[in-house]
């Protein structure tokens, strides 16, 4: 029986126990941590009510809402633009013209570089003095779509060599150009593998967009520093609700991401399954076939 490549020996029953042991430990670690957090936040008064007050009411609740909802826009913009430019430019990557490829190259390379805040700083600094007066979403999107598709156009590259060459021989051989076998036969299955990585992409993008406060962009970072600037009281209150709100997004990106792997995990599986069974009808195919000559020469005698 073939056993399938691992990176490393799984664990024997001491490895196990070792494994059992440090786990419990690690977690007995974080939970002191965290009650020791909390015992100082209540010594502190963190916990105190007049400190949370403000977020029982509807209107502050209202105004980071809205917050969330402005980050989810700026998110969506530019997620979508960002993969609008890394597709053609993982494709030109790949191209067997050397120059189409360095120039693809170097802008992956260049905007890979550039920290994302300078980015967006220089966009607003210097796309209005050549008369680009955009809105603050307009920047940030702009910034943004520029830093992640490079980044987006790695996984697009990635997922395309990760496929068997097979599929673009067979493509070609059918009589179909170079550019119909892309497009038409390896493109969709490579996005459909990089689909989780670039669900990923999102959650960074997603994440991301928490620089456009220094623009500043009205995205729920900004709120709540608007709201901690109105009841300073409440400053580490602000950041631990505007960090859950994160944290659920986050949440619903990780879940999809985690239904998406299960899906194609199935999908794998029945693949498998169907191979198996195809392979063992012909070989009982085959050995019938075999036999045949053999039983009719028998039955003669």
């Amino acid at each position: 029986m073939n056993r399938p490549p691992t990176l490393y020996e799984p664990a024997g029953p001491l490895g196990r126990k070792r494994q059992c042991v440090f786990s419990v430990v690690s977690a007995l670690a974080v939970c002191a941590l965290l009650l020791g957090i909390g015992m100082r936040l209540q010594s502190s008064g963190q916990f105190d009510a007049d400190k949370w007050a403000i977020f029982l009411h509807w209107g502050t609740v209202r105004f980071l809402l809205d917050g969330l909802v402005s980050t989810i826009m700026a998110a969506a913009c530019s997620a979508l633009a960002a993969f609008v430019l890394a597709l053609p430019l993982a494709l030109w990557r790949l191209s067997m013209r050397p120059w189409v490829s360095r120039l693809a190259g170097a802008y992956i390379e260049f905007f890979r570089a550039i920290p994302l805040l300078l980015l967006i700083l220089f966009m607003v600094i210097e796309l209005p003095a050549l008369r680009l007066d955009w809105p603050a979403l307009g920047f940030l999107v702009f910034a943004m779509a520029l830093h992640h598709s490079a980044l987006t156009a790695e996984v697009v590259r990635a997922g395309i060599l990760s496929l068997p060459r097979g599929q673009r021989e067979a493509a070609l051989a059918l009589g179909m150009r170079p550019s119909q076998a892309m497009l038409l036969v390896v493109l969709p299955q490579a996005l459909r593998s990089m689909l989780p990585a670039l669900i990923s992409s999102v959650l960074a993008i997603v994440q991301d967009t928490s620089l456009g406060y220094v623009i500043p962009y009205d995205e729920l970072l900004h709120r709540s520093q608007d709201v901690s600037s109105y009841a300073p009281q409440s400053l580490l209150q602000a950041a631990f609700i505007v960090t859950m709100m994160y944290g659920l997004v986050s949440a619903v990106l990780l879940y999809l991401k985690r239904c998406v792997l299960r899906r194609q995990g199935r999908a794998l599986a029945r693949g498998v399954t169907k191979r198996t069974r195809t392979g063992a009808a012909t070989v009982v195919e085959a050995a019938q076939d075999v036999c045949a000559p053999a039983a009719e020469v028998n039955s003669r005698e």
